[in-house]
């Protein structure tokens, strides 16, 4: 939406939890020559094409690994994705936020979606490092500048909430929650038609829980909820009120697609209604998250390893 190159290539978005990472040249470039000193091959497009992709796979897990066993490593230790859209000043010129508080994307219309508990789901597949102890919550708090008081009042918002949940929470708003409703306020504020909606459909039975985790809305917005693979993501086969909420989901995402209005109000303040969407009867707009507050004083600068 940002770039120059996609320029009236389309008039409507709709961004399922987009991520806040993106890389400088210079980030990218170190990141190249990581990957290719795993892989035994020099960091060129020659060298890295002549290995063959199944090698840097491998030579990419060999880097995230070595990440994940180093606590000092910054940002990758605990969220050790090696790869991010790459400011390269000609195809991405400018990163997501900035270009839309400067208006670059005003003519497309956005519609935002993310899930309340993105990073369970990285969590429970083991992608991400177990943070368990305040001495770990505090270094991580350091890595990636969070503002002081941000930790203690996610506190305050779950007391009894065990270390991991508090670095859950937080790590969900900052690589996707919170993002994603900067990017649609700065989309807004430009004067971009901006429509903002959460997902927060849970599930509980004698076989376990599953949360609104990441990708969780996804297979309900296209309607595939019934596909066996995605069993574990939305925690079995769907319910009568899962069939429900698809529908709702699926045909507020075609009337968007078709007419630009979803169906609810845009956003037009900081604290404007979002939709919530439950597996109960009918969904309404209701109030933003009570942790939105302690983000006041956090930039989303480009995330460095």
């Amino acid at each position: 939406m940002v770039m120059d190159r996609a320029r009236d290539l389309f008039r409507r978005a709709i961004a399922h939890s987009p991520a806040s990472p993106c890389y400088t040249l210079d980030i990218a470039a170190a990141t190249t020559r990581e990957i290719a000193a795993a892989a035994g091959c020099p960091a060129t497009p020659g060298g890295l094409t002549a290995v063959g992709p199944e090698a840097l796979v491998r030579a990419g897990d060999a880097v995230v690994e070595a990440y994940r066993r180093d606590p000092a490593s910054g940002s990758r230790h605990y969220d050790p994705s090696l790869y991010a859209p790459v400011l390269d000043g000609d195809t991405l010129p400018v990163d997501p936020p900035t270009g839309m508080a400067q208006g670059l994307s005003r003519e497309v219309d956005l519609l935002v979606c993310h899930t309340t508990e993105e990073y369970w789901l990285l969590d429970a597949v083991g992608s991400s490092t177990k943070v368990t102890s305040e001495e770990q919550l505090t270094l991580f708090a350091q890595d990636f500048g969070l503002p002081d008081g941000l930790i203690d009042g996610y506190r305050a918002h779950a007391p009894e909430a065990p270390v991991l949940d508090i670095y859950l929470a937080v790590f969900s708003d900052l690589l996707f929650c919170e993002y994603g409703n900067r990017l649609a306020e700065h989309h807004a504020r430009a004067g971009g038609r901006t429509y903002l909606s959460r997902f927060d459909r849970r599930r509980t039975d004698p076989g376990g829980s599953v949360r609104a985790w990441h990708c969780a809305d996804v297979p309900f917005a296209f309607g595939n909820h019934l596909d066996s693979d995605l069993a574990f993501l939305i925690g079995g086969l769907p319910t009568p009120a899962d069939h429900d909420l698809s529908a709702r989901m699926v045909r507020a995402w075609a009337d968007f697609a078709r007419t630009g209005d979803p169906g609810w109000p845009a956003v037009d303040h900081p604290d404007a209604p979002l939709m919530t969407w439950t597996s109960a009867d009918c969904d309404s707009p209701g109030e933003p998250a009570g942790t939105r507050a302690l983000w006041a004083k956090a930039a989303f600068p480009l995330l460095r390893p």
